[in-house]
């Protein structure tokens, strides 16, 4: 009888140890060393695609391990991050003029088809895009920088992408 005790009494001392550990990580992602971004340009919007990536720039894998952004112990909120994000345009091929200097809006976890890459989705909204009457094409230059109270910043810019619509 008692051997059971003691037996009960040291795995429910494991199990504590092994929750206050996974606490310690809680509000980081594993092995998220920056990001990679992409834009797909809409109608009304620019959406915003961001990989997590590792320190060799390859994207993780959603449910790689036990501490994974949306699950258990470790949930990571969209609210969490810290985004902003610049757009200039372009003129002569080079960087021209800054016309949008804030937050990514709709910050969201999401997952493309048949893949198990972390990415958060945004978007930044077309009329919050200044119009610069001196462009000479319809391309810009955007940078995006994430960050979260315990990991980051994280910069990554996309250039030569659609910003404005004909």
């Amino acid at each position: 009888m008692f051997r059971i005790r003691t037996y009960q009494r040291n795995s429910i001392l494991c199990c504590i140890c092994v929750l206050v550990f996974l606490g310690c990580g809680t509000g980081e992602i594993q092995n998220f060393e920056g990001i990679q971004i992409l834009s797909e340009p809409r109608l009304n919007r620019l959406d915003i695609i961001i990989y997590l990536t590792d320190q060799n720039g390859i994207p993780l894998i959603w449910n790689q391990s036990i501490l994974s952004p949306s699950v258990g112990v470790s949930t990571i909120s969209e609210a969490e991050f810290i985004t902003n994000a610049k757009v200039y345009s372009l003129r002569n091929g080079k960087q021209h003029q800054k016309v949008y200097d804030g937050r990514l809006i709709d910050v969201r976890w999401s997952q493309e088809p048949n893949s198990l890459d972390r990415l958060l989705s945004a978007e930044i909204p077309r009329r919050l895009i200044e119009d610069d009457p001196e462009r000479d094409t319809n391309l810009g230059i955007i940078t995006i920088e994430i960050k979260t109270n315990k990991q980051g910043p994280f910069t990554d810019t996309l250039e030569s992408t659609e910003i404005y619509r004909n």
